[in-house]
């Protein structure tokens, strides 16, 4: 008898709604040099950032179903691969990078949790300049370069795969005695 907890339905959702982005980053990342850098990445960002909210949702509501009392939800963020040469999994890269995005234009600095997972895998989040700092944005921001440490080729694909694993993973610890 197939256990309930492989059944995933949301996963359907997922993809549908990260299909046409997919389509769309495709078409923009075919441009290059400086209409990349001044108009093609910016609208990209938006593209992407967008793809991180929708896998963060499924990340959350994955674990709220085996686990609904629990209200710390970051304690399953760590439950998988880490990004090559630190101690951030790819998971809490995918929920610092759409807390980022959620965020970025938001007066004051970002929390921990999302500024610790970058630091980790080196990514470069703020400008200092005299006394203020800004969020890098367009083709210098994190968006991408976590979008760059995830998957081979900007492959949205790939962020799926990372999630489905996480989840199944998450199955088995939930299934051990």
């Amino acid at each position: 008898m197939p256990n309930y907890l492989h059944n995933d339905s949301r996963i359907k959702i997922v993809k549908k709604l990260i299909s046409p982005f997919t389509e769309l980053l495709n078409e923009y990342i075919k441009e290059d040099g400086e209409l990349w850098d001044a108009y093609y990445a910016d609208d990209c960002e938006h593209l992407v950032g967008t793809v991180f909210i929708i896998l963060q949702n499924y990340i959350n509501s994955t674990i709220n179903d085996f686990y609904p009392k629990e209200k710390n939800l970051y304690l399953f963020y760590s439950d998988d691969k880490k990004v090559e040469l630190s101690n951030t999994s790819q998971i809490e890269l995918i929920i610092a990078t759409a807390n980022f995005y959620k965020h970025r234009d938001q007066p004051g600095k970002l929390i921990h949790y999302t500024t610790n997972p970058f630091e980790n895998v080196g990514i470069k989040y703020k400008e200092v300049i005299g006394d203020s700092f800004y969020n890098l944005l367009g083709a210098n921001s994190p968006v991408f370069s976590a979008l760059n440490l995830l998957t081979v080729n900007w492959d949205l694909n790939d962020l799926i795969e990372i999630i489905i694993k996480w989840r199944e993973s998450l199955i088995v610890k939930k299934l051990k005695p």
